[in-house]
């Protein structure tokens, strides 16, 4: 449970203000001011200050964005894509986005094919939620309570206080209780060698994860003049947490004998960070200089896994871990005329991570090997800087872009040989835009984007997971690289918002996990470089709205992927698989009653069709989302959301590896969670 770095003000928004009778609490910007421009490389949206948005948390915005899907755990996806990096006044951050509401946040930033301004790390696209700063004197916050059907609370209070030209801040989160409840089946086939006779088991279990934290983020923020200010932040806290599982073995062949287990964890996990932030204005209109350096150690996590079987037999893993991450950075934004801006900037990030491991046993065979204990150092830096410049060609906008990242990492652990590596990448991208008609805008654009393995995966020995797992770690994985290509036409009168993305994804040493078992019988998977993946695909979405008070929100993704799979013996192949995913999202704002905002109901309906990975076949799935605002008064409202209650959500899949098949099928618990929210002062 982290806090998110500090975040710098941002410049005011060029807007076009919307006609009387647009109803919609969130809309695209479409407009600027005399004299400021605007960037291509990005979707924004305005959050509209009125009484319905401004009670909406951030989860309850994006289901009303297009191209953006909330999954049933809250995940992100854009595109139908996973691993969205959410960022906030520009920085990535951990905050829990149910506490942040409309009236915090001023716009919503959506970029699907990043330009070189940003990280090349990562796939799944940007959004960005720039907050309103507090320009009057006085006090404001807001304090919620919220509790769920499956044990879980949580409590999360902020208060502001301007004074001058200092702005203090003052957050606190505590959450205790249930976080998940899942039970699952599994069927898992094994053959000692090939082609020989198979042992069949099955295994059914439970799992619940119980987590109990708190958090501390005070901040202030000091105007050093009118163009420029001084932001310093500090945010501690510590985790508990308790996940627990019992699983239940019955051997279908003579040569399984049928057993259970109950494997039980305790986690501890404090964390400390600091940041600073320094932002200025330029003279002109829309320049910006934004500095900042932060800090985050997790020190002294410890975790200890216990399992004993139900014949008295018994094993121990234990855990010791340490990490730290740091970032410095400069950004400098100059507009140099009509539609014309300078972008360029440096950042350097830095992270270490130490963990310890032991494992040892009391009577159990051999499955998940000896008693062992082995423990290794991981260190990663990159130093990055980037240009891109914007400007008019006729009736065209064109941003070019280059960005170059220096990577190096380095593993050692005692009795092995070091690991590590160096390489410099370039980055570039392109981003091109054009007004078809008035109401018709289309962008091209490329990007170049990586991902490099977290220090974790890269450990060079293997860690027992459950009773029959075991995680080898692969020192030698090579970073996975993506050539995107997008065509977006984008379409908007009125109160009709629709828009087309074509897009092909490139990716070079795709990330695969890999299966197999080892002489006793335990499943042994590890992540490797599969081969060339090539994603092809259009998402169709639309906003419209339906009734005076009800609007619409959709989308759907079609899938051409073309993918390697592992067959075996017979060596790896390419398979082309066609998919696709739909989400719909209605909505309906009731009416005002005075001071008091309106209610609000969302019903958020998605599907996800078959697909097929390296050793994975993905089963179909689908899950309905529903919550409902009330407010009492004009600071004093409720949320009722419910999840995997009227149809409830299974994850189905099917490995298909070199000796190993297993169908696999989990259920998460129904869940109804109400919320109470307070607010006071003028934000």
């Amino acid at each position: 449970m982290a806090a998110p770095p500090v975040s710098a003000s941002e410049p005011p928004p060029a807007i076009a203000a919307p006609a009387p009778t647009d109803n919609r609490d969130v809309i695209e910007i479409v407009g600027t001011r005399p004299g400021q421009t605007f960037k291509i490389d990005r979707r924004t949206y305005e959050v509209k200050q009125t009484p319905n948005s401004a009670q909406k948390d951030t989860y309850q915005l994006l289901r009303g964005l297009p191209a953006v899907t909330i999954g049933p755990d809250d995940t992100i996806n854009l595109l139908g894509t996973p691993n969205v990096t959410v960022q906030v006044d520009g920085r990535s951050t951990q905050t829990d986005l149910h506490n942040l509401r409309g009236s915090d946040i001023e716009r919503i930033e959506i970029v699907t094919n990043p330009s070189a301004q940003y990280s090349a790390q990562g796939t799944g696209g940007i959004i960005n939620l720039v907050l309103r700063k507090k320009r009057s004197d006085g006090v404001s916050g807001s304090a919620s309570i919220e509790g769920s059907t499956i044990g879980r609370a949580e409590d999360f209070a902020s208060l502001k206080h301007k004074r001058g030209k200092v702005t203090y801040e003052f957050e606190t989160r505590a959450i205790a209780g249930r976080q998940t409840q899942t039970r699952y089946h599994k069927l898992r086939s094994v053959e000692p060698v090939a082609d020989g006779p198979a042992t069949l088991n099955t295994e059914d279990g439970s799992s619940t994860y119980d987590q109990a934290g708190v958090l501390v983020h005070p901040k202030v923020t000091y105007d050093i003049d009118a163009r420029t200010n001084l932001a310093a932040e500090v945010f501690a806290g510590e985790t508990r947490a308790i996940p627990d599982n019992k699983r239940l073995f019955r051997g279908l062949t003579p040569d399984f004998e049928s057993f259970s287990v109950r494997e039980r964890t305790r986690e501890t996990g404090p964390f400390l960070g600091f940041a600073v932030a320094l932002d200025h204005k330029g003279k002109v209109e829309g320049e910006t200089l934004k500095a900042s350096a932060h800090i985050y150690t997790a020190f002294g996590n410890h975790a200890r896994t216990d399992a004993r079987f139900d014949n008295g037999d018994s094993f121990a893993i234990e855990r010791r871990n340490a990490s730290s991450y740091s970032e410095a950075k400069v950004d400098w934004e100059h507009p140099l005329g009509k539609n014309r801006i300078l972008s360029t900037g440096a950042s350097w990030n830095g992270d270490h991570y130490r963990r310890r491991y032991a494992f040892e046993t009391n009577g159990v065979t051999g499955s998940l090997g000896p008693d062992t204990a082995d423990r290794f150092n991981g260190t990663r830096t990159i130093l990055a800087a980037y240009a891109t410049f914007q400007q008019p060609i006729g009736k065209w906008t064109v941003m070019p872009g280059l960005r170059v990242e220096r990577g190096s990492w380095h593993i050692s652990s005692p009795g092995r040989p070091d690991s590590g590596r160096s390489r410099t990448n370039f980055f570039p991208t392109l981003h091109v835009e054009h007004a078809l008609t008035k109401t018709l805008q289309m962008t091209l654009s490329y990007s170049k984007r990586i991902d490099r393995p977290d220090l974790e995966t890269l450990q060079p020995y293997p860690i027992a997971e459950s009773a029959l797992a075991i995680r080898q770690g692969n020192p030698d994985l090579r970073d996975q690289s993506t050539d995107s290509f997008e065509i977006n036409l984008h379409y908007r009168r009125k109160s009709l918002d629709a828009g087309v993305i074509l897009y092909d994804r490139e990716i070079d040493d795709v990330w695969s996990s890999i299966y197999a078992t080892n002489l006793a019988g335990a499943n042994v998977f590890t992540t490797i470089n599969a081969g060339h993946q090539r994603d092809r695909g259009a998402e169709f979405d639309i906003a419209i709205p339906l009734l005076k008070r009800v609007k619409l929100n959709g989308s759907v993704n079609l899938f051409d992927s073309r993918a390697p799979i592992d067959l075996g013996v017979d060596g790896i192949r390419h398979h082309s698989t066609f998919r696709y995913t739909t989400n719909a999202t209605l909505e309906w704002n009731g009416p005002q009653r005075g001071k008091r905002p309106g209610d609000v109901a969302q019903l958020q309906i998605q599907t996800q069709s078959p697909s097929r990975d390296f050793q994975f076949d993905q089963r179909a799935t689908h899950w309905i989302t529903w919550t409902y605002t009330h407010s009492f008064t004009p600071t004093f409202s409720m949320t009722a959301t419910a999840q995997n209650v009227l149809t409830p959500v299974h994850n189905r899949h099917r490995l298909e590896a070199p000796l190993v098949q297993e169908d696999y099928d989990s259920r998460r618990s129904p869940e109804f969670r109400i919320k109470l929210l307070k607010s006071f002062g003028k934000h």
